[in-house]
C-alpha cells in the first residue's frame, strides 16, 4: 500500500498533481481542495511536498488519488461507503465543501446544504446522512494542525476579519474558499492586490 507520496511539484492542473520522488513521477487525482492548496505553494515550498494516498483498482487500470490531509482521505473513503458514490463523486463533493462543512451538515441532517454540493441530489444527501452520520468525526487537534499546513500567503487577511470579529475558525475557511475559487485571476495580480481581492471577496463569503 502507498500510504504517501514525499516529492517536488512537478505541474498542477485540471484535477491532477505531479510529484516527482527521486527518479519517480507519480500522477494523483486531487479534489479542487487539494488542488488549490498545492497550486498556492511558491519557490521552496514546491519541495518535499507530502499527499497521502489511496490506490483504487480497476479491471484496466490503477488510479492514485492524492489528499493534503487525513481528514480528506478519511472523507474520501467514508463517502464510498454510501450506495452509489464512486472515487471520482467522492472526490467531486469534497472539492464542492470542506470536510468540517460536510461532517456539520451530516451530524445536522442538513439536506438543503448537502443537495447545493456538485454531484450530490437531495436522494444522494439523504443516504449520505443515513450511511455517515456520526462518522465523519472532526478532531480539532488535527483540524488545526491541517489549516496550519496550508497555504500561508493570506494569513494577514485572515487576522484582519478575526480582527473585524470574524470566528478565526470562519475567517480562514473564507480566506481559504476564495483562494482556491480565485486561483487563476489571483495569479495575475501583484501580491497587495492579491490581498485586496481574498479580503473583499472573504467579506462577502462571510456575509
Amino acid at each position: 500500500m502507498i500510504n504517501a507520496v514525499i516529492g517536488d511539484v512537478v505541474s498542477v492542473k485540471e484535477g491532477v498533481v505531479v510529484l516527482r520522488a527521486g527518479y519517480v513521477e507519480y500522477s494523483m487525482i486531487v479534489s479542487g481542495q487539494t488542488e488549490g492548496h498545492i497550486a498556492a505553494l511558491r519557490g521552496e515550498e514546491k519541495r518535499n511536498v507530502r499527499l497521502l494516498t489511496v490506490l483504487s483498482h480497476h479491471e484496466d487500470s490503477m488510479l492514485l488519488y492524492g489528499f493534503s490531509d487525513e481528514l480528506e482521505r478519511e472523507a474520501f473513503n467514508q463517502l464510498q461507503n454510501v450506495n452509489g458514490i464512486g472515487p471520482r463523486q467522492a472526490l467531486k463533493i469534497l472539492s464542492g465543501i470542506t470536510v468540517d462543512n460536510l461532517a456539520r451538515a451530516l451530524d445536522e441532517g442538513n439536506v438543503k446544504l448537502l443537495s447545493t454540493v456538485p454531484g450530490v441530489g437531495s436522494k444522494t444527501a439523504q443516504k449520505m446522512i443515513l450511511q455517515l452520520r456520526g462518522k465523519l468525526v472532526i478532531d480539532e487537534e488535527e483540524e488545526r494542525a491541517s489549516r496550519s499546513q496550508k497555504s500561508k500567503r493570506f494569513v494577514a487577511v485572515a487576522e484582519s476579519l478575526a480582527a473585524m470579529g470574524y470566528d478565526r475558525r470562519s475567517a480562514d475557511e473564507a480566506v481559504s474558499h476564495v483562494e482556491n475559487e480565485a486561483k487563476e485571476k489571483l495569479e495575475t495580480l501583484t501580491m497587495n492586490e492579491q490581498e485586496q481581492l481574498v479580503f473583499r471577496l472573504a467579506l462577502k463569503y462571510l456575509g
